[in-house]
């Protein structure tokens, strides 16, 4: 258990990736913030993370919302008195057309995926800075490496948050570690949703590979976007 008593927050953490990694951070010894809009589902994922033998705080965010993302910080620290961890994972998905695309569908696409990995590092750097100390992980995709048609607004969604993690690595710098994790198709809800045929990565595997990034002994330099395609 080499992340024991370790403190990670998750956002989406209710279900799909997000859940996965709190649940596979927990078997290392983590303990574990779920934060999602909905409480039920992170709710249920403090449950288990407590059966695995973690502690847990579920705490409702939309991280969209700078006043719930400051929440969230200061509640994880006020609870665990610091934060090891961070991994900005909430996302929606739209595929669409890009002529169809509306401006409202654009915006909503930019403020979760994008503006909420924004806030998030915004708000947990200064604990980690303090610290000297942390691991920020961003849940980018394929498609922020390479355009697909019919997902333009998402792609540049994701190719923004790889953007901000290798800037943001480069800044910072010192003990701090900021990574960005690109799956190819993974079966969720939201990929599902999207697209047809049945996606090959579990969400298990994904958090695996975030895991891994979280360990003291990783040798993947800051900055670097990890690609997962098998």
């Amino acid at each position: 258990m080499e992340l024991k008593n370790q403190i990670a927050v998750v956002t989406g953490g209710g279900r799909g990736i997000g859940k996965a990694i709190c649940l596979a951070l927990a078997k290392e010894g983590a303990n574990i913030i779920p934060a999602a809009r909905t409480q039920v589902d992170i709710e249920k994922t403090r449950k288990d993370v407590e059966n695995i033998g973690s502690q847990s705080v579920a705490v409702q965010t939309d991280v969209t919302k700078e006043e719930d993302v400051k929440n969230l910080v200061s509640r994880s620290i006020d609870t665990f008195g610091r934060i090891d961890i961070f991994v900005n994972n909430a996302g929606v998905g739209l595929r669409k057309p890009f002529v169809e695309t509306s401006l409202d569908e654009f915006e909503k696409v930019i403020d979760v995926n994008l503006k909420g990995v924004f806030l998030g590092m915004k708000y947990a750097l200064p604990n980690m800075l303090n610290n000297d100390s942390g691991k920020i992980i961003n849940i980018s995709s394929g498609a922020g490496k390479s355009g697909i048609p019919e997902l333009s607004v998402y792609s540049a969604s994701k190719f923004g948050v790889i953007g901000l993690t290798e800037s943001t690595a480069r800044e910072i710098g010192r003990n701090i570690h900021i990574y960005a994790v690109c799956p190819g198709g993974v079966d969720t809800e939201m990929y599902r949703s999207m697209f047809s045929h049945r996606p090959f990565l579990k969400p298990e595997y994904i958090a695996e590979k975030v895991v891994e990034l979280c360990m003291p002994s990783t040798n993947i330099p800051s900055g670097s976007s990890v690609e997962i395609y098998r």
